[in-house]
This record gives structure tokens, sequence and C-alpha cells, in this order.
């Protein structure tokens, strides 16, 4: 006879409970509790989607205002070169090399460039009409002076 059946200890006695349980189909988990898993990871899920979402349209903002002081300041060297004459368009640009193709904003709108401005009566506006689409709104992005 062995040891563990002379003097069974706790250990030995639990490994027979525990055993007893598996084979007898207690183990594993019921439909409910793995429902309630994937729940929990939805929601996880839910909260990072949205906080990243919202980091997204941040960095099209930031990115926006770069792209119109960029184009704002190749404009002005067209000007400086050329007699303080204005560019007509974005394409004057591109076609004398200040960019070196036409940009789009990051909501794939063209950029309104005029030259004198409407903003800035003595320079040039650069425009981004913004997320919504629509010029004159609260969303649009200039160009800093």
């Amino acid at each position: 006879m062995t040891d563990e059946l002379k003097n069974p200890t706790k250990a030995s006695v639990a490994g027979r409970a525990s055993s007893a349980r598996k084979r007898s189909g207690d183990s594993g988990m019921t439909l409910m509790e793995i429902m309630i898993v994937f729940a929990l990871i939805a929601l996880i899920m839910g909260a990072v989607g949205v906080g990243a979402f919202n980091y997204f349209k941040k960095g099209q903002v930031k990115t926006a205002r770069i792209q119109v002081n960029e184009i704002m300041q190749k404009a002005q060297q067209y000007m400086m070169d050329n007699n303080n004459e204005c560019p007509k368009s974005m394409d004057d640009l591109v076609a004398q090399k200040y960019m070196p193709r036409r940009q789009k904003d990051p909501w794939n709108k063209d950029f309104i460039m005029r030259c004198p401005g409407q903003i800035n009566t003595d320079g040039i506006d650069v425009i981004s009409i913004g997320p919504d689409g629509t010029e004159g709104t609260a969303d649009d992005i200039k160009a800093q002076e």
C-alpha cells in the first residue's frame, strides 16, 4: 500500500475531489459566463474606439492648420518673387514649383486661396472649410498671418 492511501493529506484529498468534479462534467464555462465576458470586452473596445476617434479628429484639425500656414508661406514667397503679384490659384504655386502638387485638406476638400483676401485685406486668405464642408462656419481653419 502506498503512503498516500495509508495517510491521506489535505492536498491528495483535494486532488481527488477536483478530479472527481472533472469526471462528472462540472468544469468549464456556462453560456451566460461567456456572454458576460464578451459584453465586457465589447464595452472596453467601445470606450477605446471613441477615445481613438476623438484623437483622430483632433489630428485632422492640427494637420489642416499646418497645411494652411504652409500654403500661406508659399503664396507669400510667390508674391515676393513676382513683384507683389498675387497667385491666382494654387495651380500658380504648383506651376512655378513653390509646391510639388495641389494639396487637399484632411477631409479631401480643396483649400480656398484668395488674393487679395477678404479676411487679410492686405494679403492672402488660405482657408480649409473644415469637417462640415461649408465655408463661413465656426469649424473653418484659416491661415495665421
